[in-house]
């Protein structure tokens, strides 16, 4: 048997999209040698990015599709993931989208059958659930480090990332919520929520959703892009203590802490005992490199994602129930 170079089994991906996170990916699916073209209407604008990057650049997404490459990479706005999708399951290809799947449950419902009559892997962007930093939290929870699972606050506030064709929630939560879906392992019992609107009187910028699950645990969720600094914090409760990841701190150390902070009931009052932070190591990998590597391994066959339809759709029906109760 002949011995063939690794590069020939190299899937050929296109990137459909190419703003600012779409040029993330892009480099990213650059650098691992897969990445055959860029699709983008303003394909003129993207030429001298698609030059540096070493690959071509059209505005024809059909003939792409006709092209022959083996997958896709979605990164357009929201409100075209479902109908850029289906193209592309529709002509065979592996599929990576960008969160959220689609607007609607229904159309994720029937992309992901879609996906399965076909064949084809369809993974969604929840980065986060490729962070080194928060798989490494979440074998902690499930090994007991911080007792029994009791609160869940997650903060993400991006001061200036305003939208027009989406609100705050869309745009932002599905982060959170997919963390927090994967650390409670079920979809809550009720959902409450309260909207903010201060720039665009018909979309929301600022959301706090509370989420009560069975078992008596609870968790909040905030996401905005009009605070006036930028927080990426995950706080995970237990009996025994607390884990903080902190995606924007900025030091590598401070990014995953495990405090073993308790109530003493033994005097006559309950009484907090305050413990320093026990820095946490973790993998240094970089999550759109580790979530890219994932999809590539998925095309070539294995079943690795964490993110396809079956952790997405809970997502997505969680966003919707949450904009129902902000009454947005």
């Amino acid at each position: 048997m002949t011995d063939q170079p690794a590069a020939t089994l190299l899937p050929r991906v296109a990137l459909i999209g190419c703003g600012r996170w779409g040029r993330n990916i892009a480099r990213v699916l650059a650098r691992l040698g897969v990445l055959e073209v860029i699709v983008d209407p303003a394909g003129d604008a993207v030429r001298p990015f698609a030059d540096e990057l070493g690959v071509s650049v059209t505005d024809d997404i059909a003939a792409v599709f006709a092209d022959g490459v083996d997958a896709v990479a979605v990164a357009v706005p929201a409100v075209d993931h479902a109908r850029v999708v289906r193209m592309a399951l529709d002509t065979g290809k592996h599929v990576f989208v960008e969160k959220p799947l689609a607007l609607t449950v229904e159309d994720a419902d029937a992309l992901a059958g879609l996906a399965r009559d076909r064949g084809r892997t369809l993974m969604i962007g929840h980065l986060l659930q490729y962070h080194p930093a928060f798989r490494q939290l979440r074998r902690m929870v499930e090994e007991g480090a911080i007792g029994e699972l009791r609160h869940i606050v997650s903060n993400r506030l991006n001061p200036g990332a305003i939208r027009t064709e989406e609100n705050a929630l869309w745009s932002m939560a599905p982060h959170d919520f997919s963390m927090v879906l994967s650390l409670t392992g079920r979809e809550p019992d009720q959902v409450e929520a309260l909207a903010a609107r201060v720039v665009q009187p018909g979309i929301p910028d600022h959301y706090s959703v509370l989420l009560r699950f069975g078992g008596g645990v609870t968790a909040q969720v905030n996401v905005s892009w009009l605070s006036p600094f930028k927080e990426h914090k995950l706080v995970v409760l237990g009996t025994a203590g607390a884990l903080v990841f902190e995606d924007t701190a900025a030091e590598r150390e401070r990014k995953l802490v495990l405090y073993r902070d308790y109530v003493d009931g033994t005097g006559a009052a309950p009484r907090f005992v305050k413990s320093a932070g026990e820095p946490v190591d973790f993998p240094a990998e970089e999550p759109l490199e580790a979530e890219m590597r994932c999809f590539l391994a998925c095309v070539a066959g294995e079943d690795v994602t964490r993110t396809g339809p079956e952790e997405a759709i809970p997502v997505l029906r969680l966003l919707r129930r949450a904009d129902e109760a902000a009454g947005a």
